[in-house]
């Protein structure tokens, strides 16, 4: 190759190759720039021809004697290479690794852009020590449930054996139990976090769960704080454990509404002047394969430095005693354990958006039927809650109401999956003999079972429901439902 083809061969080098590259003259004044240095640091050729290469280092990410070593090993042996921190046209800081080569009219420097391996090494790195933080968190919450049942064993014989007179003392007992029910909500949150909680993953119908969390909020949430929720199907199906997946939605839905309710405190307005609003929509991710549950609040947002560490474990941004700092960390542990993912993302001044993407069922309906869904329904919102969990722990699937019109759209819905129905009889609107009666009429031979509290409760035979009294014992209802869907 002569000359002139070598000079043509790195002009091209120079002008199309994808790392920056730039020469200065020997007091370290920019002469020439590619297309790619411009690129990375987003100047333009006529601002830096001419500059001092000084200004790509205004700040001191460096110590003045690095820069020392650097010109000593220059003017000595003719080259340097490293890694630098560089500041684009922007102010981002931008790590390169850089060679220079000293040449008759100056200097030659060629750099490669380090941030992507930087998100690698940072990513294993954060791996690594939530592996390591969630190992210790799964000793320390089986320890602790061990401590916790000891305590509420003995709390449970003292109340049993104290006087009903000494009702100051039954005071301090009852707030004993409530901060033990606290303790045992965060050991349940370690615990998951570690991924040393057995969960019942199934296929569950997202919509009812949804729709009956987002209940659940409005009736306990701040009443300023309003809730709206949207869904642009109602027949999705994901995998999940729908205690748990239910426990991280509403703790999604109360961080939001404690973020407005601060928010609100910190500026001081009254009621009304504000629109505080958490919109919650349900919805397919762009890739089609996952179902996206959004969370979404029009609150102050998270700084940058709150962002950056809000997946951290035990990392709060609320007063000491009352945040454990887990909410977040272990609603996307829970995520990953699903093979789905979490993302957070949030605007300073304007608003913080969370997003669960969960893995779609495949042929869900065919495998529901088998395992056996359960419609459960009653006005009673403890009862509903404490059945359903019951349910799910036996592997069931329960889609639930709080009422008989409720009901009756959901069966027609899911008629084709559900096995059973578990039914309050004394119910607002339309109560379970009316809802029982409905479905008879059209044909369907779906197995009923109605519950009620009252002993003079009669129901037709012509119905051919079963009939249950109140306080339901769980193992009566489970051998029940069990001889109707076939389960051992």
């Amino acid at each position: 190759m002569n000359d002139f083809a070598l000079n043509h061969a790195l002009r091209s080098l120079f002008e199309q190759g994808r790392d920056p590259m730039f020469i200065t003259d020997r007091k370290g004044f920019l002469t020439h720039v590619n297309p790619a240095f411009l690129g990375l640091y987003g100047y333009k050729k006529e601002s830096v021809i001419g500059r001092n290469t000084g200004f790509l280092m205004q700040r001191p990410f460096h110590e003045t004697s690095f820069y020392k070593k650097i010109l000593w090993q220059l003017v000595r042996h003719g080259a340097w290479s490293g890694e630098l921190n560089v500041v684009s046209e922007s102010g981002e800081i931008i790590p390169v690794w850089t060679q220079i080569l000293k040449t008759d009219e100056g200097y030659s420097t060629i750099q490669v852009d380090l941030r992507e391996r930087d998100k690698i090494t940072r990513k294993m790195e954060g791996l690594s020590r939530l592996q390591s933080v969630a190992t210790l968190a799964g000793g320390v919450a089986h320890e602790f449930n061990n401590i916790l049942g000891g305590i509420q064993g003995h709390l449970y014989l003292l109340k049993r054996n104290l006087p009903q007179a000494e009702e100051k003392e039954h005071g301090r007992l009852e707030r004993i139990d409530k901060l033990m029910g606290r303790a045992a909500s965060l050991v349940q949150n370690l615990l998951s976090f570690s991924r040393q909680k057995p969960t019942a993953t199934r296929e569950i119908p997202l919509y009812p769960l949804l729709e009956n969390t987002v209940e659940m909020a409005v009736k306990s949430l701040d009443k300023q704080v309003e809730i709206n929720f949207t869904t642009e199907d109602r027949g999705m199906l994901a995998f999940a454990d729908a205690v748990i997946l239910k426990q991280h939605i509403f703790e999604m839905i109360s961080n939001a509404e404690r973020a407005l309710v601060r928010q609100r405190e910190e500026l001081q307005y009254s009621y009304g002047e504000k629109r505080e609003l958490i919109h919650v929509q349900l919805g397919l991710a762009e890739d089609g394969k996952f179902a996206e549950i959004m969370i979404r609040d029009n609150g102050s947002g998270m700084q940058d430095a709150t962002l950056r560490h809000c997946l951290d474990p035990f990392f709060t941004t609320e007063a000491v005693g009352e945040g454990s700092g887990l909410g977040l960390s272990s609603a996307a542990a829970y995520m990953q354990q699903l093979k789905g993912s979490l993302e957070v993302e949030s605007v300073y001044g304007e608003y913080t958006c969370i997003k669960m993407l969960l893995p779609l069922a495949i042929e869900a309906i065919e495998v529901q039927h088998k395992q056996g869904l359960v419609l459960l329904v009653d006005d009673d919102d403890d009862l509903r809650e404490s059945l359903s969990e019951i349910l799910t722990c036996q592997g069931y699937e329960v889609i639930t109401a709080d009422n008989g019109i409720a009901a009756l759209d959901l069966w027609r819905q899911y008629k084709s999956a559900i096995d059973v129905i578990v039914m309050d009889i004394i119910m607002p609107n339309m109560d379970g003999i009316e809802v029982a009666r409905e479905i008879r009429e059209e044909g369907e031979t779906v197995p009923i079972c109605l519950t009620t509290g009252y002993t003079y409760q009669k129901v037709s035979s012509e119905l051919h429901v079963n009939l249950m009294r109140k306080p339901l014992a769980p193992d009566l209802l489970i051998k029940y439902i069990e001889s109707n869907t076939g389960k051992d």
